[in-house]
C-alpha cells in the first residue's frame, strides 16, 4: 500500500492538529484564474506554484470570488437535507457582506488534513457539528478575503481602507461604487492581511429571519441533481444481487439468461454478489432477476432479532456488565429507599431508509478514478476504494454532491457502498462509467441498522419523594467496533450516552453497559444513543414524578441545578405552554427535554382523545443551539426531528428472523404519514452569545417520550417494547 495513506481509525485517534483559525502563507496555492480565491492548504505538490501568486492569484480551501463577483463557498460537510451548506455558506457571505443572491456552495474535494474535522480528524458528517466545526475557520477565511477586497479597492481609489464600505456586495467609497468582481484579481495578488472576524453588533444576515436556502428552489422545481439522477454521458447501471442471509455464499447462477437481454453489459462476480451492468435501470432490474442466483446457506446465520433481544435480557440479569460507573454509594441508598421505582425499554434494529437510496457514480480515467455522490466520510469512502483498486489514495477523485437523506446510513464504517462500486469498476477493467443502484428493497436487506438496544431503570424515592438513588443500565451493541481498540469510550458512548446518570443529577448513581456479541452489521443512526437513551430516562423520569406525586417540570428542575441551560430551556417551554394553567377540555400534556452535542432541547405535547385513541394536538419546543445563525433552518430541523422521533418509535421496526430481514419496503416498514403529524409545532429559539452548536440529531430524540409521558398520565398502559404504536 502507498505509505502516504492515512488509515480511518488512526485518524480519528489522534488529536486534530489544525484546530486554530489563523491564516499564514503557507496555507495559500495558486489559482489560475482572473478572481479571488481563498482557502487553506492544498497537495503539497501545488505549493511549487506559488511563485507565480503575483500574477494569477490565491486559492483557499473555504471559497473562491470569481471576475463576475460569483462567491462560491466549498463545503468541507455533507448536505444531507438538513440546509447545512445554506447555513455554512451564510457564515462566509455575513463576513464578506456579500449578496445572498451571488454565493453559491460546492461540496470539498476529499483531502486530509485540509478539510478534516477538527475534532475526528478524518473528513467526514456527524454528531451535528458541521456548523460548530467549520465556524472559526469560515469565519476567518471570508473576514480575510473581505480585507483583501477593501485593500485592493483603497488602493485603486486611493482612499484610506476605513473610507470604504460594503453592503450586498457593493464596494462603495464617496460616489464610488463597485463589484467584488472588479477587485478580486487585484485583491488576489496581495500579501494576505491580518483580519478580524465582525462582532454580532454588526450582522446583517446571521440571525435574521428567512434568509433563503441556496437550494429552496432546485429542490422545489426539480432541478436538484442527486446520485440517482445520474449526470454523466453514456452512465451504465449496475445493480447487486446479494444473499438475502448473513453468511450465505454463491453457489450459482445463471449468466447468459441475463446477458440475453437487450441493454445488458457485463454480469461480473464482485464480493458483494452478483452484479450486473446495464444501459438502464429497468434493463438491470430484469437481468438481474434473470440470473435466478442460488445461494449456500449450510453456514448462514440463524440470528434472530427476538432471540437476540432476549439474550440482552439474560446477559443483563446473569453477566458482569463490560462498564460500570458509580457515583456515591447507590446500593446503600437502594437499600434504604422508602419507594422503588423500575421499568424496562427494548428498542428494535432499525433501517435509515432515506428518501434517496444509497447510490454512487464512479468512473476510472488515466489511472484515475472519479467518484460522484452523497458522500458523509470522504477520508473513509477514498481510502476504501484507494485499497480496491490498488491506486495511491490521491488518486481517487470524490465529488461530494448533496444526498436525499442519511441519518447515517452513508457514513458506514466499511464504506459498504462505495467499496461495492469500486468491485464493479475493478471486475470491468473500468469499460464504463457506472452508476451502482440501490433499490429501495436493497437498502432495507443492506443489514447495516440501528443496533438493539435493552433499558432497565431503577429510581428510589425518600418520604418526601426526592430522588436518592438511581441506577441507569444498557445492553447493546456499540456502532464504533472497528475503533473499539483505539477508542474504547467512543464506542460505549454510542450506546450510553444520554443516559440518565449523565443528564439528571443523583448523588447516589450507577450507570452499566453490557456489550453483546452479534453477526448483524450496526451503524451509527441520526442521535447515536440519545435515539434511544433519551426515550428511556425520560419516560422513566416522568415515572419517577407521578410516584413522587410531583409535578414533572418541578421534579426535573430539582435535579437538573448543575444543568443551568437545560433548566432554562425547560423553564421557557413551560412557559411558552402556560404549563401551570390546566390544558385544554380533552387535552394532556406530556414532556422531555435532553441534552445532545453541546446543544439544550425541551418538548411539551398536547394529546387530545384516550389513551387508546388519540391525537397530538401541540407541541412547543425550546431550543438553545448558542448563536443561532439561521433561525429558519433550526425551525425546519426541529419540525422535521419531530416527525423523525415519532415514527422511529410509534412505527418502524426491523425484525431479524433466520439471518434476514423480514421487511422490504414501507409496505411493512412503517413510517409516520402526513397526517399523523403534530396539527401544529411551536420552536422557540434561546438568544445566546455562545459559540453556535447543531439541532439535527438533537431535536430528533424527545418528541416520542413526551408524547408517551402524556399518554401514561391519562392512563396508558406502560410502554416496555418498541416501536409503541404498531
Amino acid at each position: 500500500m502507498d505509505g502516504s495513506r492515512r488509515r480511518v481509525p488512526e485518524l480519528m485517534a489522534r488529536s486534530a492538529a489544525r484546530t486554530g483559525s489563523g491564516i499564514d502563507r503557507r496555507d495559500f496555492i495558486v489559482l489560475a484564474s482572473s478572481g479571488l480565491a481563498l482557502g487553506f492548504a492544498a497537495q503539497q505538490a501545488e505549493a511549487k506554484a506559488m511563485k507565480s501568486a503575483a500574477e494569477t492569484g490565491l486559492s483557499q480551501r473555504f471559497l473562491s470570488i470569481d471576475g463576475q463577483g460569483r462567491v462560491t463557498v466549498y463545503a468541507k460537510h455533507l448536505d444531507m437535507g438538513q440546509g447545512i451548506w445554506s447555513g455554512l455558506a451564510s457564515i462566509v457571505a455575513e463576513e464578506l457582506d456579500a449578496d445572498w443572491a451571488t454565493v453559491h456552495v460546492e461540496g470539498a474535494p476529499a483531502r486530509v488534513p485540509d478539510y478534516a474535522h477538527t475534532t475526528y480528524g478524518a473528513q467526514t458528517t456527524g454528531g451535528s457539528t458541521s456548523i460548530a466545526n467549520s465556524w472559526d475557520q469560515l469565519r476567518q477565511a471570508g473576514a480575510v478575503a473581505r480585507r483583501m477586497l477593501v485593500q485592493a479597492a483603497a488602493a485603486a481609489w486611493r482612499v484610506p481602507e476605513n473610507a470604504i464600505s460594503i453592503r450586498h456586495g457593493i464596494l462603495e467609497s464617496g460616489n464610488r461604487k463597485a463589484g467584488f468582481g472588479d477587485f478580486a484579481p487585484a485583491a488576489g495578488r496581495l500579501p494576505l492581511p491580518k483580519a478580524t472576524p465582525k462582532p454580532r453588533s454588526e450582522y446583517r444576515l446571521l440571525g435574521k429571519q428567512h434568509l433563503r436556502q441556496l437550494d429552496a428552489a432546485a429542490k422545489s422545481t426539480g432541478r436538484q441533481r442527486f446520485a440517482i439522477d445520474g449526470g454523466w454521458p453514456d452512465l451504465k447501471v449496475a445493480l447487486i444481487a446479494r444473499s438475502p442471509r448473513i453468511g450465505g455464499t454463491l453457489a450459482g447462477f445463471d449468466k447468459q439468461a441475463a446477458l440475453a437481454i437487450p441493454g445488458v453489459r457485463e454480469v461480473a462476480v464482485v464480493p458483494a454478489g452478483v452484479a450486473v451492468i446495464a444501459d438502464t435501470t429497468w434493463q438491470a432490474l430484469k437481468a438481474r432477476e434473470a440470473l435466478n442466483v442460488q445461494w449456500d446457506n449450510r453456514k448462514a446465520s440463524l440470528s434472530d432479532s427476538n432471540e437476540m433481544m432476549a439474550e440482552l435480557s439474560r446477559m443483563m440479569s446473569e453477566a458482569e456488565p463490560d462498564h460500570r460507573e458509580d457515583r456515591g454509594d447507590p446500593d446503600a441508598a437502594f437499600a434504604g429507599a422508602h419507594t422503588i421505582v423500575e421499568a424496562n425499554f427494548e428498542f428494535p434494529f432499525l433501517a435509515h431508509a432515506p428518501m434517496e437510496p444509497l447510490c454512487v457514480m464512479g468512473r476510472i480515467e488515466n489511472g484515475r478514478c472519479f467518484l460522484r455522490g452523497g458522500f458523509q466520510s470522504q477520508t473513509a469512502n477514498q481510502q476504501a476504494v484507494a485499497d480496491i483498486l490498488s491506486m495511491p489514495t490521491d488518486h481517487v477523485m470524490l465529488e461530494t454532491i448533496p444526498a436525499g437523506g442519511s441519518f447515517g446510513r452513508r457514513a458506514s464504517a466499511d464504506s459498504d457502498w462505495v467499496a461495492e462500486l469500486a468491485h464493479v469498476l475493478r471486475a470491468t477493467m473500468g469499460r464504463w462509467a457506472i452508476k451502482l443502484m440501490h433499490t429501495r428493497e436493497d437498502d432495507m436487506a443492506a443489514l447495516h441498522y440501528r443496533p438493539q438496544a435493552r433499558h432497565h431503570l431503577r429510581g428510589a424515592l425518600d418520604t418526601k419523594g426526592k430522588l436518592v438513588a438511581l441506577d441507569h443500565a444498557i445492553a447493546g451493541e456499540g456502532v464504533f467496533p472497528h475503533l473499539l481498540a483505539a477508542l474504547p469510550d467512543l464506542h460505549r458512548s454510542s450506546v450510553t450516552h444520554g443516559n440518565a446518570f449523565e443528564q439528571y443529577y443523583c448523588a447516589d448513581a450507577r450507570v452499566s453497559w453490557w456489550r453483546p456479541a452479534i453477526d448483524v452489521s450496526v451503524e451509527t443512526y441520526r442521535g447515536i444513543s440519545n435515539n434511544h437513551t433519551c426515550v428511556a430516562k425520560e419516560v422513566f423520569i416522568d415515572r419517577l414524578a407521578r410516584a413522587a406525586q410531583i409535578d414533572p417540570v418541578a421534579f426535573r428542575l430539582g435535579l437538573l441545578e448543575k444543568k443551568p441551560r437545560l433548566r432554562n430551556v425547560l423553564t421557557m417551554a413551560a412557559k411558552a405552554i402556560d404549563w401551570d394553567v390546566p390544558a385544554p377540555a380533552g387535552r394532556t400534556r406530556g414532556l422531555a427535554v435532553h441534552e445532545a452535542d453541546s446543544s439544550f432541547v425541551a418538548q411539551i405535547v398536547e394529546v387530545s382523545g384516550t389513551a387508546e385513541v388519540y391525537r397530538i394536538e401541540r407541541v412547543v419546543c425550546v431550543i438553545d443551539v448558542g448563536l443561532p445563525l439561521n433561525p429558519d433552518i433550526l425551525r425546519a430541523q426541529v419540525e422535521g426531528g419531530i416527525g423523525f422521533a415519532l415514527s422511529t418509535t410509534m412505527y418502524s421496526s426491523i425484525t431479524i428472523t433466520d439471518g434476514a430481514p423480514v421487511e422490504s419496503n414501507f409496505d411493512t416498514y412503517r413510517i409516520l404519514r402526513i397526517n399523523e403529524m403534530p396539527r401544529s409545532i411551536e420552536v422557540h429559539i434561546v438568544d445566546s452569545n455562545q459559540p453556535p452548536t447543531g439541532i439535527g440529531e438533537p431535536a430528533s430524540v424527545l418528541a416520542a417520550a413526551a408524547t408517551i409521558n402524556a399518554l401514561e398520565r391519562i392512563g396508558a398502559r406502560q410502554i416496555t417494547r418498541f416501536p409503541f404504536a404498531q
